[in-house]
């Protein structure tokens, strides 16, 4: 094993020589369109285990000289690769993180202080944060195996991750309790690989073996209330593969946990439990999840599961709020960016459902459109990934379509937050609902125009599905399987039905503005799945009133307490001139719409109903709360309902020529900071590389692009000197790394510099970050999203 190594030894100062090497690689011997990421095997050192978590000498330059083969690259974690991800950052001991008690061999309070706070962040499924207080844990005291259980227990939906901060906690094995020793080894077995693909019965004898360990723990254990949690959770995660022989029992073992703790967060795991079967069996805990553990946004959030399954939208708005507005707290506290935090998205976009449940379209539109303003990152909020964007894209549609908010459709499909992307799938949607918006706000020729190009992409699609069946009309049968052809021509066949379902649904709205019944009835058909409500407005819009009325009645029965059906119905039966039933459904519909927008035109309409029915001035009648569910505290004192970007920290910094220079030269214009970790860098190099040709791209949007080092001047100055030619960008000296640790390009755990890239704007928000092991280097992309987020306000 190589020896071990201290962060002097290993972090990435250039030395002359090393720096001239990197040039090299630069100017000379780069080969064409070859990435330095694509061979990483030759320049990636073999991990070292660590024997402790942080190790800070003095810098010595000439152990840096001495630096061995064996090291790992600059950014990377001298303890594996398991070290290189996850928080790298310090944990700091955070509000409202509960009362679990976890005892543990720390030896200092504040060490089990981080223990106890790593499994209450882990109750809350907090991952991120569970990490990054049990690797602070470690940080405290190397020793700590059950620290770096923690960090596994927190990364079991990753499992080689996992795999290795076991093997970590069980090399520290010897010095823990016998109680840590059953968790530890429960663990590691849970977490084994198998030495060949696993199959189902293999992964149930698993998922039962770690079942039963956890058992062991409570036969030789009985006091521990953890472990019974842990036994809960674990009988609901594993239930399709060994199923839950009674949920009632499992409910009587989280029972007996709250015997001892009646605000132990295992209320967490309640609500999953009856969640699908029975949700009104978890409302004791969905009044208690939230207060267990009040700095955890997800133990808001998932009451919202059961209060949304029950119908009870204003409860479920609420824990949601609430959820986002913890978030929104924590982030501005730990300057992350809002798709890092597990389930932001999720919680957020489920939010906009039931506001548009209730009627409460404008709130709905502007949490659709701050998830749309979310900075987009290529790994976890993109075009193609789950995340703030794609969710917030849909709500924004959904909520604009179904209560036929048609102009303002266009206007926002024609700004920032809606445009046109890339990906054909959504690019295609964009233009469908244009032509709908268009059509039905009475800009019809703008409409025909674009419903142009649809044709004409469907006249090519269709030459080409001939094309291919021609083609194959001679392949013998048993060969058309295997032909690359077959699969071609099924997706074009495939996109060719969607492309035609698009059309179908232009010209069903057509229908709808030319009032022609017969028209939309020969279209609707063809339009694949239209939403339920919106299809039975359409209907009694072009003429069909009965057909749309018997419609919406069964859509109000369904959708149990939900305001648009019914204020449609009411509409469809008002224009009906069936007055006398539209006043009596509206009795219903005022308790329903008790905090509804009165001034969306949907129920805007409903006004001669109200006069009908002898209410003047707001006719709703305002939501009573329920006697269920706790003591809630304000919202405000949760977090800010919205997210917003946060101050770059001040930093200062030198030129190659020793001139000092700080944050205010760049005041008053957008910037890009590239924190690199100097010439002997041979991934800082290829970034700066990456970044060459699109500096001017970037300055044609008014974006400096600076690059921040880890050199001294001299060394900044010898590298520049070189190059040989003037530096593409601005760069500059930080050797103290005042600056890289001010905007946390810094690993705490290690004492090493990270690489970091920031846009900043023109007031000075840090509108997009990207921290990591490894440089970013996908520069169109920032490119692409710089330009989308400074043309969109800044949330203050």
């Amino acid at each position: 094993m190589p020896k071990h190594r201290t962060p002097t030894q290993l972090r990435c100062f250039a030395t002359t020589w090393t720096r001239g090497i990197c040039l090299v690689v630069w100017l000379i011997a780069w080969p064409a369109g070859q990435s330095l990421a694509e061979d990483k095997t030759a320049a990636t050192a073999e991990p070292v285990a660590a024997t402790q978590a942080v190790e800070s000498p003095a810098a010595d330059p000439a152990t840096d000289a001495e630096a061995e083969p064996d090291q790992p690259l600059s950014g990377h974690s001298y303890h594996g690769e398991a070290f290189n991800r996850g928080p790298r950052q310090a944990a700091e001991l955070l509000p409202g993180m509960g009362n679990i008690d976890f005892p543990s061999s720390a030896r200092e309070e504040q060490t089990q202080q981080f223990i106890n706070q790593g499994v209450a962040a882990l109750h809350g499924f907090w991952y991120l944060e569970a990490e990054r207080s049990f690797r602070q844990a470690a940080t405290l005291q190397p020793d700590l195996g059950i620290a770096y259980w923690g960090m596994a227990m927190a990364n079991t939906n990753n499992s080689t991750r996992a795999r290795e901060f076991i093997e970590n906690a069980k090399q520290r094995r010897g010095e823990a309790t016998r109680r840590e020793q059953m968790y530890i080894d429960a663990l590691a077995n849970f977490l084994s690989k198998p030495e060949k693909s696993e199959n189902a019965e293999q992964k149930k004898k698993r998922q039962q073996q770690y079942i039963d360990a956890l058992e062991g723990i409570l036969n030789e254990f009985p006091d521990d209330i953890e472990a019974r949690a842990l036994l809960a959770l674990q009988l609901w995660q594993a239930r399709l593969t060994v199923p839950i022989a009674s949920n009632h029992a499992v409910n009587a073992l989280m029972s007996e946990v709250f015997a001892v703790n009646p605000l132990h967060p295992a209320h967490h795991y309640r609500i999953h439990l009856w969640d699908g079967p029975r949700p009104a069996n978890a409302l004791a805990s969905a009044a208690l999840c939230g207060q267990s553990l009040p700095g955890i946004a997800h133990m808001w959030h998932m009451p919202g599961h059961i209060y949304s399954k029950l119908h009870r939208y204003e409860d479920a708005i609420w824990q949601q709020e609430a959820s986002a507005r913890t978030d929104h707290a924590h982030m501005t506290r730990a300057r992350l960016m809002p798709d890092q935090i597990h389930n932001f998205s999720h919680n957020n976009e489920w939010l906009v459902r039931n506001l548009i449940f209730l009627g409460r379209v404008e709130e709905a539109l502007r949490q659709s459109e701050d998830l749309l303003a979310m900075p987009r990152h290529p790994d976890y909020n993109s075009l193609t990934k789950r995340g703030s964007y794609r969710l917030g894209r849909t709500r924004l549609l959904q909520t604009l379509t179904e209560f036929e908010l048609w102009e303002r459709l266009v206007e926002a499909g024609q700004g920032p937050l809606l445009e046109p992307t890339t990906d054909d799938e959504l690019l295609d949607e964009h233009r469908q609902w244009m032509i709908v918006a268009r059509t039905l706000s009475g800009n019809a020729d703008a409409a025909r125009n674009d419903l142009r190009s649809f044709h004409r992409n469907r006249l090519k699609l269709e030459t080409e599905v001939l094309d291919l069946e021609e083609a194959l009309d001679g392949v013998e049968e048993d060969k058309r399987k295997a032909d690359k052809r077959t699969g071609t021509l099924q997706k074009t066949r495939s996109k060719l039905d969607s492309l035609k379902q698009r059309i179908a649904l232009c010209e069903t709205a057509a229908a709808v503005a030319a009032k022609d019944k017969s028209a939309f009835d020969a279209a609707i058909g063809k339009a694949g799945k239209v939403e339920d409500v919106l299809a039975a407005s359409w209907r009694g819009q072009a003429g069909d009133r009965d057909g749309a009325i018997e419609a919406l009645k069964k859509l109000a029965d369904q959708r149990t307490n939900q305001v648009r059906p019914l204020a449609i119905l009411i509409d469809q039966l008002w224009q009906a001139d069936k007055q006398d039933e539209a006043v009596e459904r509206f009795a219903t519909l005022r308790k329903l719409a008790g905090s509804a927008d009165l001034e969306t035109p949907l129920l805007a309409r409903l006004r001669p109903v109200a006069d009908k029915a002898g209410v003047e001035g707001d006719w709703r009648i305002p939501h009573e709360p329920a006697d269920d569910i706790g003591e809630r505290p304000e919202l405000d004192t949760l977090g800010p309902r919205f997210w917003s970007s946060y101050l770059a920290p001040r930093w200062k910094a030198h030129t190659a020529d020793d001139e000092p220079i700080d944050d205010d030269h760049y005041q008053g214009k957008p910037k890009v900071l590239i924190f690199y970790l100097g010439f002997g860098c041979l991934h800082c190099v290829e970034q700066l590389k990456a970044f060459q040709p699109k500096v001017a791209e970037f300055a044609a949007q008014g974006i400096e692009v600076v690059g921040i080092s880890t050199e001294s001047v001299a060394e900044l100055r010898k590298g520049i000197e070189t190059y040989g030619e003037a530096a593409p960008l601005p760069l500059l000296a930080d050797p103290d790394h005042e600056a890289f640790k001010a905007f946390r390009c810094w690993d705490d755990f290690e004492n090493l510099p990270l690489h970091g890239t920031f846009l900043i704007d023109a007031d000075g928000r840090v509108r997009w970050q990207d921290i990591s092991y490894e440089p970013f280097s996908q520069v169109d992309f920032l490119l692409d999203e710089s330009r989308r987020l400074l043309a969109i306000p800044a949330q203050r």
